[in-house]
């Protein structure tokens, strides 16, 4: 954004200028944004190092909204410090309460965007549960997805160690003519 919202912000150099300051945080305010607590070193931007002019300030930062941080509410922002750019890098750890309180947990399989019925699945909750709160809508559609996946493709874990099993078969079958083929490069490199 390369802005600052407030004096503290800055150390070094000119003061900034208040009116940018202000406008600043009245679109934070607009947007419902929230500066994350920063951990660490206060400042993310450096400019002459060691000089006389050295300038520092915090420039990179994590904004969230309302809903983000009641989410997330153990999120965490650090400071790494460490870098060869004069932008210090940032480490977000979000860290979310429980949405399930179901002995299982519910996990996306990527091989599901393969299928058609997936998309569906999520816009007919969306569609058909408006007076729902987007967590209730959540909960709702990832127990669907998680029946339909199981119906439509079955265990994974099943079908991964039958493939581990045939892979392993296969492997401690070598073909004859694979095994000439290596000794006779390996007698050649003798």
């Amino acid at each position: 954004m390369n802005n600052v919202l407030n004096e503290e912000d800055k150390k070094g150099g000119r003061p900034y200028p208040i009116w940018l300051i202000r406008c600043f945080q009245s679109v934070l305010d607009d947007c419902d944004l929230n500066d994350m607590e920063l951990q660490g070193y206060r400042y993310t931007w450096e400019r002459g190092h060691g000089k006389d002019q050295w300038i520092e300030v915090k420039l990179d930062r994590a904004l969230a909204s309302s809903s983000f941080l009641q989410v997330f509410i153990e999120a965490k922002l650090s400071n790494l410090e460490v870098s060869t750019s004069d932008h210090s890098p940032l480490l977000l750890k979000p860290v979310s309460i429980p949405m399930m309180t179901t002995g299982r947990r519910f996990k996306f399989e990527n091989a599901w965007l393969r299928d058609p019925m997936c998309g569906e699945i999520v816009k007919d909750v969306w569609s058909s549960n408006s007076g729902k709160t987007l967590k209730e809508k959540i909960v709702i559609c990832s127990e669907l997805l998680m029946k339909w996946g199981k119906e439509i493709t079955g265990s994974f874990r099943t079908r991964i160690n039958e493939c581990k099993r045939i892979m392993k078969s296969v492997k401690a079958k070598r073909d004859a003519k694979f095994d000439q083929i290596i000794s006779r490069g390996v007698q050649e490199v003798d």
